[in-house]
């Protein structure tokens, strides 16, 4: 009788909170991250010392360890375990949402939980309540009642590009644990490197793990530069059993992957006669992707079968990553192998064949209990019948996988990259490109709006992905995975997100502290200055802002007479109150640049900012082809800000289109007679981003009638002489509908990236 009223006042807590919890209509951010489903604050705290009782009745064994030791590491506390009392209690209920729990703190701490996977998360979450000051631990009193929104909340991490050792995915695996993850997506194969050790087939360690050279600086650098140096590693299968282990008592499960067809160097320069050449080729040291991969002949994928046969005795996931992505079909169709397999099955092509490919694994897979998942490539040809769908390339993928009934992870590049910069801020550390705020990780919702009620329940939940040809250690990766490690667990953890502010001050205010206390180094950027463009009548303005209120930010800049203050007392220091403005100059100048030197306590070197003040800075821009949302950071200003994308390039700079026309239309205000078109363009190969075919100009003084200029060829640094004269210059812009045979991405629609246009005046 008295379990039974315990369990019915646990019901009476959970319901009457969850009651509450709907009708307030703006949830406020916790102490916990991610923010639990209910947390009400109560008046008083409970505070301790050095020591702490704790009962261990009914608290798992790896547990208590695990909570024993992150109260000495991280506060110098000392853990009294008994099975009789103490101010921590534990205790299992039944009849219970999935991985729930509640922490109800009074003068003790009372808590419950449905699983022993729940009973882990309630302690990360006690942990965060710590409040710890010159030897003083405190907890507030409150109710916490949690539980999660999606079953997959994975990370992923790529230790071909870069070898990290098996301390170091510790490591990795105790930080996602902590913040709830419970699955990690081992990348363990590539071009650069085989990581997994297969003892049916020794070369792959021997040979594949090894690469002589590695690209120095970015890939997109031409002529490519090399450090000469031997890199990489490999781990035993001790090892990875240790790991999975180390992970399985964090409840975290790993989802190994082993790429096939494409991204196959490594194991083809240990056996290249599974390639369709037999030709014998190092392994990689360029990033990027390669038409060498497996054959599709009934050798090449029974060597895959077999790699499987021992990935399985290693890994008990459910799933198993096969990854299916970037395949090149360029030696696939010179193949006489791949082409007798096509016709002896009747394979209308080599997409198709991909998925003839793919279709085998599947049936070994499902024939030993376990089940396929691949990137959406996986879908061209048709999707093989019990394959689950991993959506990078945005969410068509994964929209298309679910109205097929397929499951779901999502994982689009737009939210989910962490190899992406994080800041515009030329501190910045060298990425492989792209741009994604902590922000925007903060808006990414795995469940797409395209899809029915009925079809979500496909959607298992969503991944960030660390790939990591720039991130070449620990502490980078840690700075590329923190703080948006903690705004993607929101993501797939809350039923109902604070909004993005009370988790940004919830996050520099208490959580910063926390990281610091794991020896975690994430970056600062989201306390760094932020720079603002703004359009004015005369030309534009720049506008520098922090998080802090009132911050004061020291700045240098090279002389220059048509920059003036809002504030004119203001010299060297401005606050966000103030605004530099960058008048457009007359007809008769010349681009005059504005160096701009910014300083702030955060900043270990000061941020630099140039901007080309000419003619044409904030003038009117309109759009008949709108840029792809991924790449439209500053709209149309980003055309005429007078701020030249970067190279290597970050996202924010740019504007990026995926279509095979685009055309937009510069308005001068007045009718003046042109000399000179200038316009900037990205060549990225190793991005998908290609410079168009061509580029046509059109001159108009009503907006109405237009006179077109010859059709011209696109280059880096378009310039094309007018000697006419026009109010509106319109600009068309014509690309490849697809990437060529042999280059990077063939097959599928480059991008176009601009960013900036320059009208010379007479």
């Amino acid at each position: 009788m008295q379990k039974l009223r315990f369990i019915l006042s646990i019901y009476t807590i959970f319901f009457v909170s969850c009651q509450l919890f709907t009708q307030v209509k703006e949830v406020k951010q916790s102490p916990i991250i991610p923010n639990p489903t209910v947390f009400i604050q109560s008046e008083g705290e409970i505070e301790f010392s050095s020591d702490i009782a704790i009962c261990n009745l009914n608290l798992p064994l790896e547990i208590q360890i695990y909570l024993q030791n992150q109260l000495k590491d991280l506060f110098k506390i000392k853990c009294n375990f008994n099975s009789e009392n103490g101010l921590i209690q534990f205790k299992k209920i039944v009849n219970v949402p999935t991985d729930s729990y509640t922490i109800n703190i009074t003068d003790n701490i009372l808590i419950t939980y449905s699983s022993d996977a729940s009973c882990f998360y309630a302690v990360t979450s006690l942990i965060q309540l710590i409040e710890s000051q010159s030897g003083i631990n405190t907890i507030s009193k409150c109710f916490v009642s949690d539980s999660p929104k999606f079953e997959w909340r994975g990370m992923h991490l790529d230790v071909s590009r870069h070898f990290f050792t098996v301390e170091e995915v510790k490591k990795m695996l105790d930080l996602m644990a902590f913040y709830k993850f419970n699955k990690f997506h081992w990348h363990l194969t590539d071009d650069q490197g085989w990581r997994i050790e297969i003892k049916q087939f020794p070369k792959l360690t021997a040979i594949g793990a090894w690469r002589d050279s590695t690209v120095i600086g970015h890939a997109n650098t031409i002529p490519n530069q090399y450090n000469k140096q031997r890199e990489g590693g490999f781990y035993t299968q001790d090892q990875i059993k240790d790991i999975v282990k180390y992970a399985q008592n964090k409840y975290i499960t790993i989802i190994p992957e082993i790429e096939m067809p494409g991204h196959a160097r490594a194991a083809l320069a240990a056996y290249p006669e599974f390639s369709c050449t037999g030709k014998q080729h190092g392994v990689e040291g360029l990033w990027g992707v390669f038409d060498d991969i497996y054959c599709s002949k009934k050798e090449s994928i029974d060597f895959n079968l077999k790699i499987l046969e021992e990935v399985l005795t290693l890994f008990p996931s459910e799933y198993i990553h096969i990854g299916g992505d970037e395949a090149p079909k360029t030696r696939w169709k010179e193949c006489a192998n791949c082409q007798k397999v096509m016709k002896e099955n009747n394979i209308k092509d080599e997409h198709a064949l991909q998925s003839y490919f793919i279709q085998q694994i599947d049936r070994y897979l499902t024939a030993k209990g376990r089940k396929l998942i691949g990137w959406d490539e996986i879908l061209e040809g048709g999707l093989s019948p019990n394959a689950t769908v991993m959506s990078w390339r945005g969410e068509q993928g994964g929209i298309e996988a679910a109205k097929q009934k397929h499951f779901v992870v999502m994982s689009p590049s737009s939210h989910c990259y962490f190899d992406h910069y994080q800041t515009s801020s030329s501190t910045e550390p060298l990425a492989i490109g792209g741009y994604l705020t902590l922000e925007k990780v903060y808006t990414f919702n795995p469940i797409p709006s395209a899809l029915t009620a009925q079809e979500t329940v496909f959607v298992l939940g969503g991944q960030a992905n660390l790939w990591t040809e720039y991130i070449p250690n620990m502490k980078q990766l840690e700075y590329m995975m923190f703080p948006r490690a903690l705004a993607m667990a929101q993501s797939l953890w809350c039923t109902n997100k604070p909004n993005y502010k009370s988790f940004e001050n919830e996050l520099v205010n208490h959580q910063f502290r926390v990281l610091s206390l794991m020896k975690v180094n994430y970056s600062k950027a989201i306390l760094y200055p932020k720079t603002n463009l703004i359009r004015t009548n005369k030309g534009i303005g720049l506008v520098v802002s922090s998080i802090k209120q009132d911050e004061k930010f020291e700045i240098e800049m090279v002389e220059n007479p048509i920059v003036s203050y809002s504030n004119p007392s203001v010299i060297k220091t401005l606050t966000s109150k103030d605004t530099l403005f960058f008048d457009r100059l007359s007809s008769s100048n010349n681009t005059k640049l504005a160096t701009i030197t910014i300083k702030s306590d955060v900043l270990k070197k000061p941020l630099r900012i140039e901007v080309n003040t000419n003619s044409t800075i904030g003038l009117p821009v309109s759009f008949a082809t709108s840029p792809n949302v991924k790449f439209n950071n500053r709209g149309d200003l980003a055309l005429v800000d007078g701020i030249r994308g970067a190279r290597p390039w970050k996202g924010d700079e740019w504007l990026g289109f995926d279509q095979d026309t685009i055309e937009f239309t510069l308005d001068l205000l007045a009718v003046k007679k042109i000399k000179e078109c200038k316009i900037g363009f990205l060549m990225a190969n190793g991005s998908w981003i290609y410079l168009p075919k061509n580029v046509t100009i059109f001159l108009s003084k009503d907006n109405e009638h237009w006179n077109s200029l010859h059709k011209s060829k696109a280059t880096e640094y378009f310039s094309q002489f007018v000697f006419k004269k026009a109010r509106y210059v319109k600009v068309k812009v014509v690309s490849n509908s697809k990437i060529p045979e042999g280059k990077e991405g063939a097959g599928f629609h480059p991008w176009t990236f601009i960013d900036e246009i320059e009208i010379i005046t007479k």
